[in-house]
């Protein structure tokens, strides 16, 4: 049975959310604990200020830090591309790109996406705008 949420989207389950929609969610609530927790323990051990430049210490756990932020913030970019590309090894090597070049890659696919689509194809519809206010 083919279900259709607030959200406008299809759903295949009548508890209104489909399986990988709850392993998408499960996956970025994981990497949400992670990436979290890692930024407040360096940051309680290791204050980011004052610099400590001279301190090995220091520079090699917040080195830590960052990377799994970047990694955090490009798997959730991720599941951006994954949804907007219309095959998936397209998005598959699109995600390749980010995570082993980094932001220009990022960068070049918004580009891209950008001259595609235009503008106007980030923006929410009105039923998933109305899902994101608060009341």
């Amino acid at each position: 049975m083919t279900m259709v949420n607030t959200t406008g989207i299809n759903n295949t389950s009548s508890s209104g959310r489909s399986c990988p929609t709850w392993l998408f969610i499960g996956f970025y609530v994981i990497l949400f604990a992670v990436t979290a927790t890692t930024i407040a323990m360096t940051a309680s051990e290791f204050p980011l200020f004052p610099f400590q430049a001279d301190s090995l210490e220091w520079n090699s756990h917040w080195l830590i830090a960052t990377v799994i932020d970047y990694y955090g913030a490009c798997l959730c970019f991720c599941g951006v591309v994954f949804k907007s590309e219309d095959n998936w090894i397209y998005g598959s090597l699109w995600c390749l790109g980010f995570c082993l070049l980094g932001s220009p890659i990022c960068c070049l696919w918004m580009l891209i996406f950008l001259w595609k689509h235009g503008v106007d194809s980030l923006s929410l519809s009105p039923n998933r705008r109305s899902h994101y206010q608060l009341n």
